[in-house]
């Protein structure tokens, strides 16, 4: 059920994907570029930041080891949007797209606790021995070759992404990947540049909404997305937002009222997955027992030994 962990002293930068970042207004206060600073020159020289026109010098100061490229267009949805673009100009295969504020990637290992029985924890640096950045690249490395084995293996899915840490003490590491089910792919995600067709980003999603935008663009386009359980990233907490929404008022999350024109087809499965105390939208997801219903489908798990035979 551990077999992942195994490749984590075999990773080599090689297994990296071209990584993108799309950052803004944080300029040498990034918590995921300044861990990249201290990286080996064969992993720096494969990271493009992606920023407005007006912050680029300001970023090739503070990274100059990075390739800083811009996007006119505000916001994080058309910055995710120029990463693929830029990666299909560069004929790229696949690239993962990370949030600026990633402080950690990785693998999440199944240990017996004797009485207590199974608990999941994150093969950490404490435990594995292995000392920042260094691991979040090693581990950002084995999750490019798990995602590589379900690529080859599920023609259909277009892109996927590692899990959040939080709640991760149950995760059953024996599943590889996951597929129709579960919450969006968001912060750490692996794509198939082909694949994965979307390159613009509807207004309504342009400054947050875009995980789920491009979530479900992906199921109108009957593709598939995945998630690997045994790899987890955890975010900065304490940083302040540059994204202008407050999931805390009244209304909070705002796009059900978009999605029914942009995304028609999905938009019945939607639901209000989380409310805040005074009744907004937290948290939007799919009802899935009615999509599985409505389209004669089933939720899938690949086990980690068949992504492993893949790799």
């Amino acid at each position: 059920m551990n077999e992942h962990v195994a490749l984590l002293r075999k990773s080599k930068s090689s297994w990296l994907y071209p990584i993108y970042v799309p950052s803004a207004f944080r300029a040498g206060t990034a918590p995921l570029l300044n861990m990249l600073a201290n990286a080996p020159g064969a992993v720096q020289r494969i990271v493009t930041i992606v920023t407005l026109p007006s912050q680029g010098a300001q970023y090739r100061r503070a990274y100059p080891w990075a390739r800083v490229i811009t996007e006119s267009k505000k916001g994080i949805g058309p910055a995710r949007m120029r990463c693929l673009l830029d990666a299909g100009a560069r004929d790229h295969q696949n690239i993962t797209v990370l949030d600026d504020d990633i402080i950690h990637v990785s693998l999440l290992e199944r240990i017996e606790r004797g009485e207590a029985g199974p608990h999941t924890r994150r093969y950490s640096s404490g435990v594995s021995g292995i000392p920042e950045p260094l691991l979040l690249v090693r581990s950002l490395a084995v999750a490019c070759k798990l995602a590589s084995a379900v690529f080859r293996l599920s023609p259909d899915v277009a892109y996927g992404a590692a899990r959040n840490a939080l709640f991760s003490g149950g995760v059953e590491t024996s599943v590889g990947a996951t597929m129709n089910k579960g919450a969006f792919p968001a912060c750490v995600m692996f794509f198939d540049v082909d694949r994965f067709t979307m390159r613009q980003m509807p207004k309504p999603y342009q400054y947050h909404g875009e995980d789920l935008a491009m979530f479900l663009y992906t199921m109108s386009e009957e593709q598939q997305a995945f998630t690997l359980p045994g790899v987890a990233y955890d975010q900065h907490g304490g940083i302040e937002t540059t994204i202008p929404l407050d999931p805390l008022s009244e209304e909070g999350r705002p796009h059900l009222k978009t999605t029914g024109k942009h995304y028609p087809d999905i938009h019945p499965f939607l639901r209000v997955s989380m409310k805040n105390k005074l009744g907004g939208t937290m948290r939007i997801g799919i009802n899935w027992s009615q999509w599985y219903k409505a389209t004669g489908t089933s939720p899938i798990e690949v086990p980690l030994d068949t992504l492993i035979k893949e790799i």
